[in-house]
């Protein structure tokens, strides 16, 4: 997976639509699918905010999205990797 640092910023949902935008070379104001089609933005920046203020938690969310593995940590990391059916 390819790690990319958080910006403070940004959102949880901003940071994944940003990478994953960079990632495929496409406007992240037109990505489609829409990421609400494959998970629940609010609770994806309540979760991550919620475990950025708990010292003591790792908190990792995991979900596919447009041919990516998508993993989202609690400090506002995310990480990227092709889905097996995308590989090359």
């Amino acid at each position: 997976m390819t790690p990319r640092s958080p910006r403070h910023d940004q959102t949880a949902v901003e940071q994944v639509i940003r990478t994953i935008a960079d990632d495929d070379d496409v406007d992240p104001v037109s990505i489609s699918p829409p990421l609400a089609d494959v998970i629940d933005p609010d609770a994806l920046n309540e979760l991550v905010d919620h475990g950025s203020r708990n010292p003591d938690g790792n908190l990792e969310v995991e979900f596919a999205y447009r041919g990516h593995d998508v993993v989202v940590t609690s400090d506002g990391t995310v990480e990227l990797d092709r889905t097996e059916l995308h590989r090359s």
